[in-house]
């Protein structure tokens, strides 16, 4: 019961990315996304070129959101903000590694009982 939406233009420029390690991140991200969810709810997937030499994947939901003292901690290793034997706290800390060693970067927007966003920026190819 949880809706997947995805907006993702045609003429998207092509990045330069370990395929395999940006389909981890994405399975991570929308997992998350999912475990966050108590159903209805939605997960969006979107990408666009930001005019700026860059490519934009965002992973947003209706969750529920992750408090503003938490934000700052969500990369950290072995920290989590799942029930206990829910998570071990590293798929997020993963997730930022791989973002940047594919010269991307990542970034986070939260508000609690609305849904959290996140958001992949990485070069776009040269033609």
């Amino acid at each position: 019961r949880i809706e997947v939406t995805k907006e993702i233009p045609e003429d998207l420029p092509p990045i330069v990315v370990d395929r395999r390690q940006l389909q981890e991140v994405l399975f991570n991200l929308i997992r998350n996304a999912a475990q966050a969810i108590k159903p209805p709810g939605r997960i969006t997937i979107r990408a666009r070129d930001t005019g700026e030499a860059q490519v934009r994947i965002e992973i947003e939901d209706t969750g529920s959101g992750i408090p503003p003292d938490k934000l700052g901690k969500i990369y950290d290793p072995f920290f989590t903000t799942k029930e206990p034997g829910k998570g071990t706290g590293l798929g997020l800390f993963i997730v930022r590694q791989i973002v940047e060693r594919n010269k991307g970067r990542i970034s986070v927007e939260s508000t609690v009982g609305k849904g959290t966003a996140f958001f992949l920026d990485f070069p776009s190819a040269k033609p």
